[in-house]
């Protein structure tokens, strides 16, 4: 498949890669095929057709014809689950709710106005914080990563300890431990 690249200089994507198609589908860009061979798009992008509705010219006042219908490539978006070591229980989150801080910790009960996911339910759980870490999507690397939040009992990624508001990133098979007592344990898969 070759690579396409953004050649707009004010797209977040400028000079890297982008999914195949007519436009960059981060800014709009038209995208040159010329210096490429294309090849269709991998099935996991499915085309849209939008059309774009409008009045026959007779009856438009202004005289415009209408806009030549679109397709619109939808980008599949990442996802993070965690996997309770011994409950098999898992917590999902997605690349669009990670954009922001999504927060792993316990709420029992107690309403939070910031966005968590509530591992209370996992055996030995009490030795999670409320706000325990968080994970983040890093939009420059396309990955998850993860940051301790002053957690009481700490965090541990792969047997090693993070350092609080640092950011680590995550990756398939990585093991998360919440506390040092080797308790609450994650197995961390992306898709």
């Amino acid at each position: 498949m070759a690579i396409v690249k953004c050649m707009n200089p004010q797209c977040d994507y400028f000079e890297r890669a982008v999914p195949e198609g007519d436009c960059c589908p981060y800014c709009g860009e038209p995208l040159n095929m010329e210096s490429s061979s294309y090849e269709e798009p991998p099935s996991y992008y499915s085309p849209i057709e939008t059309p774009i509705e409008s009045e026959p010219i007779s009856s438009s006042p202004s005289g415009y014809s209408s806009a030549p219908s679109r397709t619109v490539v939808e980008v599949p978006t990442a996802s993070l689950k965690l996997v309770h070591a011994t409950s098999g229980e898992t917590f999902t989150i997605d690349q669009n709710s990670a954009m922001n801080k999504m927060y792993l910790g316990r709420q029992d009960g107690i309403p939070s106005d910031r966005p968590v996911i509530d591992v209370s339910s996992v055996p030995f759980a009490e030795r999670v914080s409320r706000l325990h870490a968080y994970v983040t999507w890093d939009s420059y690397t396309n990955s998850f990563t993860i940051v301790d939040d002053n957690s009481t009992n700490g965090t541990i990624l792969n047997n090693k300890a993070l350092t609080p508001q640092q950011s680590y990133p995550l990756k398939t098979g990585d093991r998360l431990e919440f506390g040092r007592e080797h308790k609450v344990i994650f197995r961390v898969e992306i898709s």
